[in-house]
């Protein structure tokens, strides 16, 4: 049933069910990192930016600093994908470096709250988007609201969640119809997506309406403690609009060539996505006044509708569809793996590491956040979700970067095909700005980190339970 030892991934030992294939060449494995990084984030996150920072100099440098800080994060994991090229990503380097348990406590975060938490909010900007194309969907009136609340967010049901949810089935029956399927549909709405994103920014470089006065001021007066707090709170929109940067590694047991391929997409894909967010916001800029652009509720379809007329705006809800679509796939690819990886070690149920014989994919950990993923967008409470998790996900972020140090002196003879370009420097940086960034969102933020905390305890008792069934 197996396919000979070099097609396959294991964990921790070979076993006799089936495991996953390596069918991801290195053009697919870039396409999953840049498609899950590039959702709708670019597309509306520069408004709330300008909300934070009335100056271009401010608002491009916090773009430049959230990229930079993900390059360094890349440079750091693509050693550890390199010398351990497994399915589960950061699961697998925590687990090495700290033991299970933060392994687990990683993989609980992401599956459950992250992306589960994103394919419901990606779903209804999908869904948003295609409101602007039909009308009659956007406006209509939920089918079903019965006045209750779950969370103190009003239940509903109608076009909206009906949408949202048929495109989560959408990309969960794709995934667990292999991954050699899911890399070419993820090869085609990355494809797309660039290609829309490319033609926004031609767009308004090289419209009539263009004007470099728009960007004025360059620079505050001054630089108070105030600017500062702002700036760590323009940081949190930047660096959601940067996540998705470490999806790849949680396809690494299933990428031909892992030790070349996955470094290689981890860099190249931060190195393009960071160029053309600042190209975007210079774009933006160029279109619509800086003070104006906080106002503006789908900045990247005003800018279209500015510089091209009517038909540009639609043009880009079409665009931003096909981009949510992709990320949804992404995400629908890689998040399962990340709990795959300890339910195949057994520190969580064994269903979960379950692989089709047929397909060779983790159908069970696809098909529960794909349902998971869907309750969410009838309960109205993902964006909070979201907000508790992105504090939780850079304390494994510099964690897992921390890694490199640490598995160099408690495993040096292990081969590093790639070691990190300059080390110890990059890896310190990234460790040292995210722990600021920690810093000031539980200064800044304390509620929803702390709620962050709570949601990661929560997966503790599951740790324990199946730990002591193994």
């Amino acid at each position: 049933m197996l396919a000979n030892l070099s097609e396959v991934t294991h964990t921790d030992q070979q076993t006799s069910s089936p495991e996953l294939l390596r069918a991801l060449g290195l053009k697919e494995a870039i396409a999953i990192n840049v498609g899950c990084i590039i959702g709708s984030g670019i597309f509306l996150v520069p408004a709330t930016i300008a909300g934070h920072l009335p100056a271009m100099g401010p608002i491009l440098l916090v773009w430049v600093v959230a990229g930079m800080l993900t390059l360094f994060g890349a440079l750091s994991l693509a050693e550890l994908s390199s010398m351990l090229p497994q399915s589960g990503g950061p699961y697998v380097y925590l687990r090495e470096s700290y033991g299970k348990v933060w392994g687990f406590l990683f993989s609980w975060n992401d599956y459950f709250i992250n992306k589960a938490a994103s394919l419901a909010a990606v779903s209804i900007a999908f869904t948003t988007y295609l409101g602007h194309l039909v009308p009659a969907i956007g406006q209509s009136e939920p089918f079903f609201q019965p006045g209750w609340s779950i969370f103190g967010h009003p239940f509903t049901f109608g076009w909206s969640q009906l949408i949202a949810i048929l495109a989560i089935a959408a990309v969960t029956i794709v995934n667990v119809r292999g991954v050699k399927f899911s890399g070419s549909v993820m090869n085609f709405f990355t494809t797309a997506k660039v290609v829309a994103l490319i033609l926004l920014i031609l767009s308004a470089f090289f419209s009539s309406q263009a004007n470099t006065a728009n960007m004025a001021p360059w620079w505050p007066e001054s630089w108070t403690s105030g600017m500062t707090a702002a700036f760590g709170l323009a940081m949190i929109s930047a660096l959601w609009s940067y996540d998705g940067w470490i999806d790849v590694t949680l396809n690494a047991g299933e990428v031909k060539n892992p030790t070349r391929n996955v470094p290689l997409a981890l860099i190249l894909s931060c190195l393009a996505v960071m160029a053309l967010y600042l190209l975007a916001n210079i774009a933006y800029a160029l279109i619509i006044p800086i003070q104006q652009m906080p106002n503006s509720q789908r900045i990247a379809s005003d800018v279209a509708a500015t510089a091209v007329g009517p038909i540009g705006a639609s043009l880009i809800a079409l665009g931003i569809m096909l981009s949510t679509f992709g990320t949804l796939n992404g995400m629908s690819l890689s998040g399962p793996r990340s709990i795959w990886a300890p339910g195949h070690d057994r520190i969580f149920s064994p269903h979960f590491g379950k692989v089709h014989p047929r397909f060779r994919s983790p159908y069970v950990a696809i098909i529960v956040i794909g349902v998971w993923g869907a309750l969410l967008t009838l309960s109205g409470t993902y964006d909070q979700l979201a907000a508790y998790v992105v504090f939780g996900s850079w304390v494994f972020y510099a964690m897992a970067a921390v890694s490199v140090i640490i598995l160099r002196k408690k495993m040096p003879d292990v081969q590093r095909p790639y070691k990190a370009w300059g080390y110890p420097v990059t890896t310190l940086v990234f460790a040292a700005i995210a722990g600021w960034f920690i810093y000031n969102t539980l200064r800044e933020d304390p509620r929803n980190a702390l709620i962050g905390i709570g949601l990661l305890v929560l997966g503790l008792p599951f740790y324990y339970y199946w730990t002591r069934q193994r």
